[in-house]
């Protein structure tokens, strides 16, 4: 019995062991929190040291540099694509916003206003994530400590408002995004590095708002 007592009490120390090391120096700042008053991030997504000189991903090779920080723990987790799971809680969570969009809001025809956008890829340009949303340059969300980067050009998006730029100027004015978007959260019970988000754009005319 207390052998068994031992090894029970054992493994319980090896989970708590293997879940509270930090990814981050207790020092750096998340969010504006400090690391030491939060739970710390498992290590499987702390940086690791690289294997080679490129990250690989979805055929594509980006060199490594200095703002290379993305793990292979959450490389694994990209293009899982939950939200298009057909049952899946995210993809029945979709669905339902989705026909409240398509029967709500109709043109002159009676056809959905809204476009839906669920496929898009989440490597994106550093430009597409912050500089076409206008975030200044010193800005704190830039922080290597807050995004997952392939490198200093390319980077995992911390937020589906990453296509908002390239959609718009496709000529859309009404258009809904899904997707996972990535950021270097400390995990506790509503954080995670990988979570989803689901955004609506629409647009209007000078004569539409002065109607409103």
């Amino acid at each position: 019995v207390i052998r068994k007592f031992a090894m029970a009490m054992l493994w319980k120390f090896m989970r708590v062991v293997r879940y509270s090391k930090t990814a981050l120096p207790p020092k750096i700042k998340v969010r504006g929190i400090p690391t030491h008053s939060r739970q710390s991030v498992p290590s499987d997504f702390a940086a690791s040291t690289p294997c080679s000189n490129n990250v690989e991903l979805f055929g594509k090779s980006y060199p490594r540099d200095d703002y290379t920080n993305v793990t292979e723990k959450i490389l694994s987790k990209v293009g899982k694509n939950l939200h298009n799971e057909k049952y899946h809680p995210l993809w029945l969570i979709k669905e339902q916003v989705k026909d409240h969009f398509y029967k709500q809001y109709t043109g002159r025809r009676g056809n959905p206003l809204f476009s839906v956008y669920d496929g898009l890829p989440p490597v994106v340009t550093v430009q597409q994530n912050f500089d076409k949303l206008l975030v200044p340059r010193d800005h704190a969300s830039r922080r290597k400590e807050d995004n997952y980067y392939l490198n200093r050009d390319h980077m995992l998006r911390a937020h589906t408002s990453a296509h908002q730029w390239d959609l718009i100027h496709s000529g859309l004015d009404a258009f809904l995004v899904v997707g996972d978007v990535y950021r270097r959260d400390t995990i506790d019970s509503t954080h995670y590095p990988v979570f989803h988000q689901m955004e609506g754009v629409r647009l209007f005319s000078c004569h539409e708002v002065g109607i409103l």
